[in-house]
């Protein structure tokens, strides 16, 4: 973003014309924030963007024709110097998840009080992440459900060949196991000859009920 600019350069696509006053009645009179475009589709905003070049790109998910997670796969690589905020009421993980892996730097609800916008707009100028309240949670809760859900590993055994046994485990053969995991058939036998090593065992039939006697933890002795 440049941050030279006495003004942060905002452009809106937005489909929903009375939200669309309510970003001008917002934007336009504040110090410190020109609105330059405001559009009502992706496709409108797609014929001159890249020409504009804001510093902050309010963005909806759901717009007619193409989507704000299209829109941001066609610009966002072009546009390094724009930042692209989600604003939408659409709270769902899914949603947001797609829209953060897609280049959006910010994901706000339309819920979110005027002053909060403001701030996320300043925010994503300075090359910040602001997010609402309630999606920060959404990430915080996704992170934490999935470190939750990794198995422990077996000490010594890495990252990726716990993850081969945690395959096998659910009945996978090693070629459906190769794909699942984005690698060769040569590999996953490289892997298991490691395993094997690692673990003292010569089969993978035992390899998997170390594998599983793990996962359940010490047991007490009486």
């Amino acid at each position: 973003m440049n941050t030279s600019r006495p003004f942060i350069r905002v452009a809106c696509v937005e489909d929903d014309p009375l939200f669309q006053a309510l970003l001008k009645k917002v934007l336009v009179p504040q110090k410190g924030f020109d609105l330059v475009n405001v559009f009502n589709n992706a496709e409108q905003a797609l014929a001159t963007i890249m020409e504009t070049r804001p510093d902050v790109v309010l963005l909806d998910l759901k717009l007619p024709g193409k989507t704000g997670i299209d829109f941001l796969h066609m610009v966002e690589s072009h546009m390094p110097a724009t930042a692209f905020v989600m604003l939408t009421g659409d709270d769902t993980p899914q949603q947001v998840f797609a829209a953060l892996k897609a280049g959006a730097c910010g994901y706000v609800l339309k819920t979110a009080p005027l002053d909060h916008l403001l701030e996320a707009v300043r925010t994503a100028a300075v090359g910040g992440s602001p997010l609402s309240p309630t999606i920060s949670r959404v990430v915080i809760s996704a992170f934490q459900t999935k470190l939750s859900a990794q198995p422990p590993r077996i000490p010594g055994i890495t990252h990726r060949e716990n993850e081969l046994l945690s395959l096998f485990v659910k009945g996978l053969s090693a070629k459906e196991a190769a794909y699942e995991m984005g690698i060769s058939y040569e590999t996953v036998r490289d892997y298991l000859k490691t395993i094997y090593q690692k673990l003292k065992v010569r089969s993978r039939t035992e390899a998997v009920l170390k594998y599983v006697k793990n996962q359940q933890g010490p047991v007490l002795a009486f």
